[in-house]
């Protein structure tokens, strides 16, 4: 601001004083620069509020006392599994998720299920190369083995009444 500009909120404290004296109340004290607010002195820590704490606070993370516990408790394979189930379509790829199902963990194995027995016979081939893939994203040692299924036959028992028998044959002809 240059000397001949007059800062707006000064003029209109000046015109409050004058307005003042008129009338004869006694005038506002004069008005006082604003002072700049400075920082927080470096090394004292403040909260959110600005107030400073008295001691810091040394709180482990959620994710750091659910993995403790999860050790302790020995669950890593359990939510490991879990954890296949939920992302086999990344660990495989979109194309091979398709044509497969993911039964179950059970022992270190991983049992799955193919829609076709050409489907199960390349997955069979292609076992080293998934092994390899949950290791890398799960840990080693959780899965071990893969345990590939074709699709399974269609059951011809119906009903809660089975009579004990050769099962169906060919009767069509």
């Amino acid at each position: 601001m240059s000397s001949n500009e007059q800062d707006p909120v000064q003029a209109a404290f000046e015109a409050m004083q004058k307005a003042a004296k008129q009338r004869g109340a006694t005038p506002l004290p004069p008005r006082r620069p604003q002072r700049k607010t400075t920082p927080p002195r470096l090394g004292m820590p403040t909260g959110k509020d600005g107030r400073r704490r008295r001691r810091p606070l040394e709180v482990d993370t959620f994710g750091s006392l659910l993995g403790t516990e999860i050790r302790r408790r020995g669950w890593e394979k359990d939510i490991a599994g879990g954890w296949v189930f939920g992302n086999w379509e990344e660990l495989v790829g979109p194309k091979i998720a398709q044509h497969t199902t993911v039964e179950m963990v059970k022992d270190r194995k991983l049992f799955i299920t193919c829609d076709s027995t050409a489907w199960a016979t390349n997955l069979r081939m292609m076992q080293r190369q998934i092994l390899q893939v949950i290791a890398e994203k799960v840990g080693p040692n959780i899965i071990v083995e893969l345990k590939i299924f074709g699709p399974r036959a269609p059951s011809w028992r119906k009903g809660p009444l089975h009579v004990k028998g050769r099962g169906p044959r060919d009767t069509y002809g």
